[in-house]
């Protein structure tokens, strides 16, 4: 196992912002670039499926606590609309608008990452394993929503994102779909390829950066 190395550069002055994107990228770093389920299959599922609901479940919340911890965190008013959460200030700047609304996303992503480290590291715990696989299938299934119905929600992340970018739809849902297809292969193919965990890490540490960023 071997770790996905890189060195982050941050030349603006210190602030929350900066201070999360320096911890976001240094875990994003620091987490293995080779975790894989080759030790799980998708069968172990029927065998303890409230484990991997209770890890999906999780996968979940913590997409929903990204956008609360960051909201609070950088001052800005929230509220729940049904299951949404709307942020009701029509004065956002384009960072704060780009920043709450993606940090559901990363957090799954970091959240993913962690997960696949517990699939490897918990061989002789098949609860934990099939915890950690729920918390990756949330993100499958969130990504997957945020790739259909929920695109051009307007109250939807991908839609935030766009109004705060000036990007497609498309080009961000495209965007998001890419960690999420590799580490859709990473959970349920039999072998993964060596070079797949270190991508899938790759471009979730670039889209933080570039939202931290932007």
């Amino acid at each position: 196992m071997f770790l996905l190395r890189c060195e982050v550069r941050i030349v603006k002055s210190s602030c929350v912002g900066w201070g999360l994107l320096r911890i976001v990228l240094l875990l994003t770093c620091l987490l293995p670039a080779s975790g894989s389920a080759d030790g799980w299959s998708v069968g172990e599922l029927h065998t303890d499926k409230k484990s991997a609901l209770f890890g999906f479940l999780g996968g979940l919340l913590a997409h929903e606590l990204g956008h609360i911890s960051v909201a609070t965190l950088r001052g800005i008013d929230f509220e729940f609309d049904g299951l949404s959460i709307v942020y009701p200030e029509s004065d956002l700047s384009a960072k704060n608008r780009l920043l709450v609304a993606s940090a559901g996303f990363q957090v799954q992503w970091l959240a993913s990452e962690i997960a696949f480290r517990h699939l490897e590291n918990s061989q002789d715990d098949m609860a934990a394993m099939n915890a950690a696989a729920g918390v990756i299938l949330g993100h499958l299934g969130i990504t997957a929503a945020y790739l259909t119905f929920l695109k051009n929600h307007s109250q939807g992340d991908i839609q935030g994102m766009s109004e705060a970018t000036g990007i497609s739809n498309d080009q961000l849902a495209l965007a998001v779909a890419i960690p999420a297809v590799l580490d859709g292969w990473r959970l349920f193919a039999t072998t993964t390829p060596k070079w797949v965990p270190p991508v899938s890490a790759l471009t979730k540490g670039i889209g933080m950066a570039w939202v931290w960023t932007y």
